[in-house]
């Protein structure tokens, strides 16, 4: 249904978003975003979640906003990595750190504990996790340090393939994560742009992971907001280098490419949000997405509509997704079978 509408139609762009939402309920952004827009994702955040059953009627009411507006559901994602970075709080299973992991558990333990926090995510209708991280880090002054299983390529690709096999066996479509790897960097992406030290063009550590996920058949894949000299000087978000050659061609990766948040500072110090948005979508990105602002989503899908270059670029993408969108299990779950699973966990 999305591909009729016009590619000067905002609406078209929509789908080509995931986009935050501002509260706990579908209020009348978040309606307008789904049934207007028709964004293809909502990611949520703590500020979108209370306990498991209000989780499970928000999802629900999103996913009926989005069935009567596109006749497709929507791609309902969440950071819940391990660690600081997992927005699910108890009653919900908690992880340990991606490094704990690594040194603690074995991959066959990684990929229960997957399973089971995938089953929990889809209990309460959410459909995505944006993990695994697969960057391989070189010394704890990385930042991703605590958020990787390990600075050893050959046994962080193991232990991610793990937990994407968990997360799939359990309901849920993973992410890889941060492409083309941040292990080498010593800055946060999410204040400036990091700049790749390793030197190697090749970047063999950085992507045997990634080379692994994409084997393996990982169906979505997260980019970095990274600078690699040795490639080009945009950020890899932004880099059909990056993208195009590296991950499309070199890796052979045919799914879903979404950008790492655009109001991040790797990219926002230099680019507005619907800026970074057009030029990662130029160079090769599918799923754009905008965390906070829900205006710069509306922007975003104008600026793009207005631009007739896009239409090749935007068609591409918006095929890749309708084939990712129309392969999610409806929810099925019950609110009574969502209350007396957690209950049993409290």
């Amino acid at each position: 249904m999305d591909n009729q509408l016009r590619l000067d139609h905002p609406s078209f762009w929509g789908q080509l978003l995931m986009v935050g939402i501002p509260g706990p309920g579908v209020d009348a952004v978040a309606r307008e975003l789904v049934r207007d827009l028709k964004v293809g994702g909502v990611i949520l955040f703590a500020r979108n979640i209370e306990t498991p059953e209000q989780v499970w009627e928000l999802t629900r009411d999103l996913q009926q906003e989005a069935r009567a507006a596109t006749g497709r559901p929507l791609l309902l994602a969440v950071d819940q990595e391990g660690g600081k970075v997992q927005r699910l709080k108890a009653p919900f299973t908690l992880i340990p750190p991606a490094r704990e992991l690594g040194i603690t558990r074995t991959p066959e333990e990684v990929e229960l504990i997957s399973r089971q926090v995938a089953r929990e995510l889809t209990l309460v209708g959410i459909n995505v996790n944006l993990a695994p991280v697969l960057d391989v880090p070189r010394s704890p002054a990385c930042p991703q340090w605590h958020r990787a299983y390990s600075s050893d390529p050959e046994r962080a690709a193991r232990y991610a393939l793990a937990a994407i096999r968990g997360y799939v066996s359990g309901g849920v479509i993973p992410v890889a994560k941060h492409f083309p790897g941040l292990g080498d960097t010593m800055a946060d992406s999410h204040e400036v742009l990091p700049l790749a030290l390793s030197g190697d063009a090749q970047r063999e550590a950085d992507l045997l992971p990634f080379r692994a996920a994409v084997a393996a058949g990982v169906p979505m894949v997260m980019t970095a907001h990274l600078a690699v000299p040795e490639w080009e000087e945009r950020p890899a978000t932004l880099s059909p280098v990056a993208l195009q050659v590296w991950l499309r061609r070199r890796l052979g990766f045919n799914g879903v490419i979404i950008t790492d948040d655009l109001e991040m500072g790797g990219i926002s110090t230099k680019l507005t949000a619907p800026q970074g948005a057009k030029a990662a979508l130029v160079a090769g990105a599918d799923l754009l997405l905008i965390c906070n602002n829900w205006q710069a989503a509306w922007e975003t899908a104008r600026l793009l509509a207005a631009d007739a270059s896009l239409a090749k670029r935007g068609r591409e993408a918006a095929g890749r997704l309708q084939l990712l969108r129309e392969s999610l299990r409806p929810q099925i779950a019950e609110l009574k079978a969502v209350q007396e699973y957690f209950a049993r966990r409290s």
